[in-house]
């Protein structure tokens, strides 16, 4: 009867395969059976209602205990963050060294003349005992224009102040003088008066002082080296009699004034 059963038993082996496997299944449903069924209902397979009360739940997201991030606070201005703080800090902080030695200037009581005006030299003549001409340099405020020598010789032709001729002061240049245009080229200034600047009332003298006048005034300037006087735009030879006017004019012409 033995040997029949076991060659019953070897010739069916799945049977053998079968009987371990329920036994296996049964003691992992036994030892673990509430974490087989957790896996099961959360795959969505349907259990017995009896067998739900032993399923273990899955903890969703929102059951964390783990408090939410909180977001860093957005400074609403640049002056909240310290690093970019735009608010004006004295300079003696910043530089300590910088006010004593950096001073903004006090304009307030600087002439208005000193923006829009500049000092220029006019020419003039005086006589002495003997009769001699000489020159006399007079300190103008004039306007400080793109034109500095026109308007110097416009001063120059307009004459003498009051408390200048009471120091006797005086100008050779006939009265009714009119400069007409002044044009600087590689520094001779090709000078245009009026016809009147021919005719002079005190002669030699006269004729060869108000050249004089005329040439210191604009060789005052760096870019005037020499003068050519024009009468209505044209050369003329002769001022009076022997005054050469014919050609430029310097200074050394006339070492005696």
């Amino acid at each position: 009867m033995r040997s029949r059963r076991k060659l019953s038993l070897t010739r069916h082996p799945g049977i053998i395969f079968w009987s371990i496997f329920v036994v296996a299944l049964t003691l992992l449903l036994v030892f673990n059976r509430k974490a087989i069924l957790s896996n099961l209902y959360n795959v969505g397979i349907k259990l017995p209602p009896f067998l739900k009360g032993q399923v273990i739940p899955i903890p969703s997201e929102t059951s964390t205990n783990i408090p939410p991030e909180t977001p860093h606070p957005v400074p609403n201005t640049i002056s909240e963050n310290p690093a970019l703080d735009m608010s004006p800090v004295p300079i003696d902080q910043l530089f300590p060294d910088a006010a004593q030695s950096f001073t903004i200037p006090d304009t307030s009581e600087t002439p208005a003349e000193s923006w829009n005006e500049q000092v220029r030299t006019l020419y003039f003549l005086s006589i002495d005992q003997n009769g001699d001409l000489h020159r006399i340099a007079v300190k103008r405020m004039l306007p400080n224009t793109e034109t500095p020598l026109t308007e110097t010789l416009e001063a120059l032709l307009a004459g003498l102040f009051e408390s200048e001729e009471e120091q006797r002061i005086i100008s050779l240049i006939p009265k009714e003088t009119k400069l007409l245009s002044v044009v600087i080229q590689q520094e001779t200034a090709y000078i245009n008066f009026n016809e009147e600047f021919l005719y002079n009332t005190h002669g030699k003298d006269g004729y060869a002082g108000q050249i004089k006048q005329v040439l210191w005034t604009a060789t005052e300037f760096p870019t005037v080296k020499r003068v050519q006087i024009l009468i209505e735009g044209r050369k003329e030879s002769y001022l009076g009699e022997n005054i050469w006017i014919g050609s430029v004019l310097e200074r050394e012409q006339f070492p005696n004034f």
